[in-house]
């Protein structure tokens, strides 16, 4: 299993060759706000490369929209993550059948912890906190045997010191099991939405809207997966994943990948598509009504992020 599981993810580190043609910088880099909308907390999805596009199940629940479509027990589900410069974030949520209707409630924090107040000349002045904090309602339907559909809505508060922003937004998600062996093929457009109350009335925040496409496809006769998504985000350039899944008995999951990012060069003005270094891990273990999953995203440049996810099913 080892040998197998090691070659195969070699195999997708390698599908690229790592070039790409220079281009331009794109022109909404840096220009939104709420950028922690942009990370993905559960780590499962996350030790995949932060494949989410195609992602169904325990997975995808309560972050892929569609995924709550058809879902037979209750779930209560918890993500951690510690992040870069003692920033944390994560999530609780609780999805469930009721009256025929697939429903899901989520709670979104991330603290950035405590921050040094100045003056000009730089002398301390005290500390100030900041924060956000998200709560999203998940609707899903399964519209056929083959295809789910789902929206999740969400109202978003942020703070700064004494500086607060309030939004709302609208994610969707569609996920299509076509008429082949252990493809699963889906999509989401996340943050479609507005920021009605902004830090500053002179300025007109955005929200980091993106489109994620993608396919997953279990190896026939073999306990392989493997994920593939694209992302068309508003503030940056076009992004790749690619992820894989061995499967030890639907107890034990490995888990390995590969995001792509924008290597930018403010000298010219260029940038190109970088696959050498974000490289993500992970492990979960499945016991009955317990899920947990652990990935490690190490990063060259950064800290080392670390993500946990438990699964619950409860009556």
């Amino acid at each position: 299993m080892r040998s197998i599981f090691a070659a195969a993810l070699a195999c997708a580190m390698t599908i690229l060759p790592g070039r790409s043609f220079a281009r331009s910088i794109n022109d909404g880099l840096g220009t939104t706000s709420f950028t922690w909308l942009k990370t993905i907390s559960d780590a499962e999805i996350s030790a995949a490369g932060e494949t989410v596009a195609a992602r169904d199940g325990a997975a995808g629940l309560l972050v892929h929209p569609a995924a709550i479509a058809g879902i037979e027990r209750g779930t209560v589900k918890l993500s951690y993550v510690q992040y870069h410069v003692d920033t944390q974030f994560g999530s609780v949520g609780y999805a469930t059948r009721f009256r025929d209707r697939d429903l899901g409630i989520r709670v979104s924090y991330v603290n950035y912890g405590d921050f040094v107040r100045t003056d000009t000349s730089g002398q301390p002045l005290g500390s100030f906190t900041a924060g956000d904090l998200g709560l999203s309602l998940n609707m899903g339907r399964k519209v056929r045997d083959d295809l789910k559909v789902g929206a999740t809505v969400s109202y978003l508060t942020s703070k700064i010191e004494d500086f607060t922003a309030q939004a709302a937004t609208l994610d969707l998600g569609v996920l299509y099991t076509p008429p082949f062996e252990g493809v699963t093929v889906g999509a989401v457009l996340m943050n479609v939405g507005t920021v009605f109350s902004g830090y500053s009335a002179d300025y007109e925040d955005k929200l980091p809207l993106y489109l994620t496409v993608g396919a997953r496809k279990a190896l026939a006769h073999s306990p392989i997966a493997l994920t593939a998504d694209v992302t068309f985000p508003n503030d940056d350039d076009i992004s790749y994943g690619f992820g894989i899944e061995a499967n030890v008995q639907d107890r034990l999951f490995l888990f390995g990948g590969l995001r792509s990012r924008s290597d930018v060069d403010l000298q010219s003005q260029k940038a190109k598509t970088d696959f050498s270094s974000l490289r993500t891990f992970g492990v979960g273990l499945n016991l009955d009504r317990y899920r947990f999953n652990y990935a490690y995203c190490p990063n060259e440049e950064l800290e080392t992020v670390h993500k946990v996810t438990l699964n619950l099913q409860v009556p």
